[in-house]
């Protein structure tokens, strides 16, 4: 028997297009805003990621990576020290460390959030006989979950290392401390970067911040980049089409949230062969990026993804795991095998998806069943 042929579905344009982006981008042109190095718009922009990200210093800068190099740099990281990251992470992050002559040192992800296993950077802390030349953590937040920051942020404290807290996927994320406080994603960190780039949250297609309250921290960001004009610098323009996604920032980040449950519960209630990872702890308040999606294989994560490319569908593959890179240029003191295995099995559902309307979910994952029904063998 044939199957009944998919209903049309059209995803949201992307980079996103509202009036408010137009008028403000029309409004920095007519005023000549876009031209000059002090801009209104740059500094109404770190106002309102100060008080957005409740930090007390700001910088802007062209994009996420060169936020890492600077917080690296801000941290006093050079050749020589060494940084922890998971095995598991945005590559650009490692290249950072190894561009300042620093050693990576690879840590397993976590089972239970994308992030730094905590296990395995609390062995690394307490052993002494190796860990002298640590000088920083670079913590990541992936796929709408929470890294385990307060530990993370003690661990650190206890050592007098720095903690980069990277929030480039997941602006606006909120979660509890120990004390079931809600918390905005940033504040753990010593220092923070955001991410401006083409398909995140906050877009301006290339782009960046650094967000800290630590005095030293933001002097030493301060004689980094003012030379005496800033050397990485966000336009005007780009300023300006920041402040009104800004401003609704909360409002997409529910409907991300919306969908991706919804998304979660039509593949649960069809029995399909791939597991949704959201973010499951009702005290947190996700940010989705991209939704990861786990297969129960690398065969049928390889074929999903290519079924998908074939299908006009946006799914696509994860990082791939650091395990691999050479010892020569890092040091591994623990297994990595969950970074491995979520290397080998996550797919990923494109942002664009997630801002899909409500009721057009059924129709997005009958497609995604359909690409999963002919790759995935009985």
């Amino acid at each position: 028997m044939e199957s009944s042929p998919l209903e049309p579905l059209m995803l949201p344009k992307w980079p996103p297009q509202s009036a408010e982006i137009e008028s403000a981008a029309l409004e920095c042109l007519k005023t000549g805003d876009w031209g000059r190095y002090d801009s209104n718009a740059k500094r109404e922009l770190m106002d309102q990621l100060c008080n957005a990200f409740a930090a007390e210093h700001v910088r802007l800068c062209c994009s996420g990576t060169a936020a890492i190099e600077l917080c690296l740099r801000a941290a006093g990281v050079g050749r020589g020290d060494e940084v922890i990251i998971s095995a598991f992470d945005y590559p650009g992050n490692l290249r950072s460390v190894e561009l300042l002559g620093a050693r990576p040192v690879l840590v397993n992800a976590s089972k239970t959030n994308f992030g730094p296993d905590l296990e395995s950077v609390s062995l690394v802390a307490h052993d002494r006989a190796t860990n002298s030349a640590v000088r920083a953590v670079i913590a990541s937040h992936l796929y709408g979950h929470a890294s385990e920051m307060e530990h993370l942020r003690q661990i650190c404290d206890d050592r007098n290392w720095t903690l980069i807290e990277d929030v480039c996927q997941c602006p606006g994320m909120v979660y509890p401390n120990q004390a079931g406080d809600p918390v905005i994603a940033s504040a753990y960190g010593h220092i923070a970067t955001l991410s401006f780039g083409g398909s995140k949250p906050l877009t301006a297609g290339n782009g960046g911040a650094i967000l800290t309250s630590d005095p030293r921290l933001a002097a030493r960001l301060a004689s980094l980049v003012d030379r005496p004009s800033d050397a990485f610098p966000l336009s005007p323009l780009q300023a300006a089409v920041l402040i009104p996604q800004i401003n609704r920032l909360i409002e997409t980040n529910v409907h991300r949230q919306r969908v991706a449950l919804r998304i979660d519960v039509e593949l649960r209630r069809r029995g399909t062969p791939i597991q949704c990872l959201i973010e499951s702890a009702s005290e947190i308040e996700p940010t989705y990026y991209k939704l990861a999606m786990l297969a129960s294989s690398r065969s049928d994560r390889d074929e999903i993804v290519r079924r998908a490319h074939q299908q006009g569908m946006p799914i696509g593959e994860s990082f791939r795991s650091m395990s691999k890179v050479s010892e020569r240029r890092c040091r591994k003191p623990v297994p990595l095998d969950q970074a491995d295995d979520y290397s080998d099995r996550l797919c990923l559902l494109d942002h664009r998806a997630l801002l899909i309307e409500e009721d057009l979910v059924p129709r997005l994952v009958d497609r995604i069943v359909a690409v999963v029904a002919t790759s995935v063998g009985d």
